[in-house]
């Protein structure tokens, strides 16, 4: 992982379990003529979508309420992340809005979402 993962989890040092799941997907534009001929190209200057499914480590109740504000404050606004095995940090934004709590015990959670890279 690109972070420690022993500091609590936070956008800045976001840390993400071995689980996290990358997808890409190209944008084009497409159309059919009247003949059956078919033309497709990009969609733009950066036509792969990047994603990623993640969730964080388990961390106690007061952690993932605190992370929450977070994400709540940050709202729909990017942040920069290392994604794992990359050495560069770029702009993600949270897509949807929204994430998920997981109970392991009644004492540990992880807090799961979908990132997406951001352009701008």
């Amino acid at each position: 992982m690109p972070v420690d993962c022993t500091q609590p989890v936070s956008l800045s040092n976001l840390c993400v379990t071995p689980e996290a799941k990358k997808s890409a997907s190209f944008r084009t534009l497409q159309q059919q003529y009247g003949d059956g001929y078919m033309a497709r190209r990009q969609d733009g200057l950066n036509p792969v979508n990047y994603t990623w499914d993640v969730s964080t480590p388990l961390m106690d109740i007061a952690d993932a309420q605190a992370f929450e504000a977070e994400l709540i404050a940050n709202g729909p606004k990017p942040f920069l992340w290392i994604p794992p095995q990359e050495a560069t940090s770029s702009k993600w934004i949270l897509d949807p809005v929204q994430w998920d709590w997981s109970w392991s015990t009644d004492t540990l959670v992880s807090i799961s979402f979908r990132l997406r890279r951001w352009y701008d």
